[in-house]
């Protein structure tokens, strides 16, 4: 090989790592895990230069359920801070199975969601295909292409509820399609799909390429697979969309999981965040606080996002 077709080659490997390099351009937040007043959670943005944001709840009300005059006002905001929306999330398919019998988890869960999704749960199956659209249109306002959605509250049967749980993924999933909207499933404790090898078992049934996964790594330990590198050599890495970053440790005198700032816990995010990379992941690392500081989120988040902006920078 000639000396400037080996220099050559060694610019273009330089490029391929570098561009498979997880880094501060891919930090992202959920807003209202730091306020539900979008101007204080741009703020924060600003004070750690965070590019994107994940909208899930805005003054009070999931965003998708807003009317398109104030989704304007949204992305006007998002445009004045420049940030750019990465995912909306919604409740699509956060909804009881008719007839299904529920885990004692799920139930739980069906009672604590009503407070931010004030629609009564024997109403929402048969309104998913409305909370859709509505959400569909939202995302085309905040100029996003993916939707965070679901996979039904756990039953307590997933074996023999499987086909109706994969009924209701294709049905949305087409939807979706048509407006070219991607669909990332979050693998949710309390759903269906908990965990990554639930999730991957699903999505090899449901082969659009407008249906991916959000994962959300601290909420597969709920059936105890460990996250990486187990769950993650499970997954279609083509397939991951989305990822939630919030960590989690051990309490060690009640042998309890509770949920603290990134790196503050177990959760290898160090080479979690390379193994994406490699893999060729370029989506958003959204954090999830999902804990309080002497009963401020906003104190939590920062801890948090300064923890994971270490775990970003000391990638190499």
């Amino acid at each position: 090989m000639r000396r400037r077709e080996f220099l050559g080659s060694l610019a273009v490997a330089g490029f391929a790592a570098a561009a498979s390099r997880l880094g501060r351009d891919n930090v992202c937040f959920i807003t209202d895990e730091v306020s539900r007043d979008l101007r204080v959670a741009l703020r924060f943005a600003a004070e750690f230069g965070v590019r994107q944001g994940e909208i899930r709840n805005v003054d009070g009300k999931y965003c998708f359920r807003h009317e398109p005059q104030k989704l304007r006002e949204i992305r006007g905001l998002l445009r004045e801070h420049g940030v750019r929306l990465a995912v909306l999330s919604t409740p699509v398919l956060k909804c009881v199975l008719p007839g299904s019998r529920l885990t004692p988890g799920a139930i739980k869960e069906i009672q604590l969601a009503q407070g931010d999704f004030p629609v009564a749960p024997e109403e929402q199956f048969a309104r998913q295909m409305e909370f859709l659209s509505k959400a569909i249109e939202a995302a085309q306002i905040l100029e996003t292409d993916k939707l965070r959605i679901f996979s039904y509250w756990r039953v307590e049967n997933r074996e023999e509820e499987q086909p109706r749980i994969i009924e209701g993924l294709h049905r949305v999933t087409e939807l979706a399609a048509k407006a070219k909207i991607r669909l990332c499933i979050e693998n949710e404790g309390a759903c269906n799909l908990a965990d990554c090898a639930e999730t991957a078992a699903v999505l090899q049934k449901v082969r659009s390429p407008y249906l991916g996964m959000a994962w959300d790594v601290v909420n597969a330990v709920s059936t105890g697979e460990k996250p990486y590198p187990d769950g993650f050599s499970r997954l279609d890495k083509s397939r991951i969309w989305h990822l939630h970053v919030k960590d989690y440790r051990v309490n060690p005198e009640t042998g309890r999981r509770q949920i603290c700032a990134v790196g503050d816990g177990i959760t290898p995010y160090a080479e979690i965040f390379k193994a994406l990379g490699a893999a060729g992941y370029q989506g958003a690392l959204s954090m999830e606080t999902h804990f309080s500081l002497n009963g401020s989120r906003e104190a939590a988040s920062r801890r948090s996002m300064e923890g994971l902006l270490k775990v970003v920078d000391g990638l190499t």
